[in-house]
């Protein structure tokens, strides 16, 4: 559906209509990316609740303005497409429900309903080969299945997803006071918007932080195989319109079962979110982004090549650059720069400044900054404080984005995050 989306938004914008992407995020700009290419228009603009991003513009596409909703909103024939793997249902809510535009106005619009749920059930789920999960905060909620049956085990995704919203589950304890339990809009039909592969993988990196570094886990499972898992919920209609395919662990472009999936996203137009340290080139991978929507997340972590050596454990910062700058010619791929503080290594400003510098260089719009990995102690230091709002600080200087992972990461993380501002 996103090619036809995408052709709709091109003819209304050819026949002189104004027509918002919303909201301010890796796939909006990869969207104006293909209505560039495909049909030489570009968005009126993007609209983001953020008052950071509000009047700026985009670093990789610098004729597109991000708009506050309430100035798009002036202009009563003004429509909008609403891409988001977690906030679409959140959008059109707040857009039909709480201002009272017509669903019409939506281009993509689908019913939404009010529930106080966790919004994690809601929007995004992980598959691993053992279980599913909805986030990695502490003790989290595993609910098994059996990956040799991948049509049992989306049945037990949808039962268990579908009766922990409905309340025919109950909500786990430890899911009780979570920052994400709380009032939500969702879709009416359930469907959702992205799904995470987030198996045991295998990587050539040796980060610390990292559990993927074991090579034994080379063709660990050779019944797991991601597209099957793809088909299955589509034939259940699980699967949104606009769908974002997160590849992750390990290092996924050396992972031998990636080309089924790959041609699979093309198919369906979905957007493949794949996590890669860029040490390797995956050809496949580069051809695919000259055809369909690409994310690569990239955790750089550094800004010398000393200090990424220290923590990667591999000497290749100079090929990882020129990787990127090569995966960055493809035009419908973008890159999310994450930088994961490193106690006493890359918490500096010497690092900081480079790394800020390289994204300018790269013209990033998003970066993705992380306290140590799950850890909460290291990030409540005034150290950690300081380092991590010069990081914020400095990307915002050079019309750099920050991306909360609140996903991920514990509601310590989260408050911390938005402190920061």
């Amino acid at each position: 559906m996103l090619k036809q989306y995408l052709q709709d938004v091109a003819a209304k914008l050819k026949s002189g209509k104004r027509v918002y992407l919303c909201p301010a995020a890796q796939e909006t700009v990869l969207a104006s990316k293909m209505l560039r290419k495909k049909y030489a228009v570009l968005p009126t603009g993007i609209c983001d609740n953020d008052l950071r991003k509000q009047g700026r513009h985009l670093n990789s596409l610098p004729e597109i303005e991000i708009f506050s909703f309430d100035s798009a909103l002036q202009d009563e024939s003004a429509e909008f497409l609403v891409i988001a793997p977690f906030h679409s249902a959140e959008i059109m809510g707040n857009l039909t429900i709480e201002r009272s535009v017509p669903p019409e106005r939506i281009i993509n619009y689908q019913p939404v309903e009010q529930r106080t749920t966790c919004v994690r059930f809601a929007q995004n789920w992980m598959v691993t080969d053992h279980g599913y999960y909805c986030c990695c905060m502490e003790n989290m909620p595993v609910f098994p299945h059996d990956s040799s049956d991948v049509g049992k085990s989306v049945e037990t995704l949808e039962q268990v997803r579908n009766g922990l919203i409905d309340g025919e589950i109950p909500i786990p304890e430890q899911c009780i006071n979570c920052i994400h339990h709380k009032k939500s809009f969702l879709y009416v039909s359930r469907r959702l918007n992205s799904i995470n592969f987030s198996f045991q993988g295998w990587c050539n990196y040796k980060c610390g932080y990292c559990s993927a570094h074991q090579p034994e886990r080379k063709n660990y499972n050779a019944n797991f195989y991601l597209e099957e898992y793809l088909t299955e919920m589509e034939r259940r209609s699980i699967v949104n319109d606009i769908f974002s395919v997160l590849f992750a662990t390990g290092e996924p472009t050396l992972n031998e079962k990636r080309f089924p999936l790959y041609k699979h996203c093309e198919e369906k137009s979905y957007f493949l979110d794949i996590f890669s340290n860029c040490s390797v080139f995956d050809r496949n991978l580069f051809d695919l982004a000259g055809r369909s929507p690409v994310i690569i997340r990239k955790s750089f972590d550094a800004g010398t090549p000393e200090t990424y050596a220290r923590i990667k454990g591999v000497n290749c910062y100079g090929k990882m650059v020129d990787n990127v700058n090569q995966y960055l010619s493809a035009p419908y791929l973008v890159l999310n720069p994450k930088y994961l503080f490193e106690p006493g290594i890359n918490d500096n400003e010497k690092d900081i400044l480079n790394f800020v510098h390289l994204c300018a260089g790269l013209k990033v719009d998003f970066v993705t900054p992380v306290f140590s990995f799950l850890g909460n102690e290291y990030a409540k230091s005034d150290h950690a404080k300081k380092m991590f709002k010069l990081l914020v600080d400095r990307l915002l200087e050079n019309n750099i984005f920050t991306a909360n992972v609140d996903t991920l990461y514990s509601g310590s993380y989260h408050k911390l995050y938005m402190e920061s501002f």
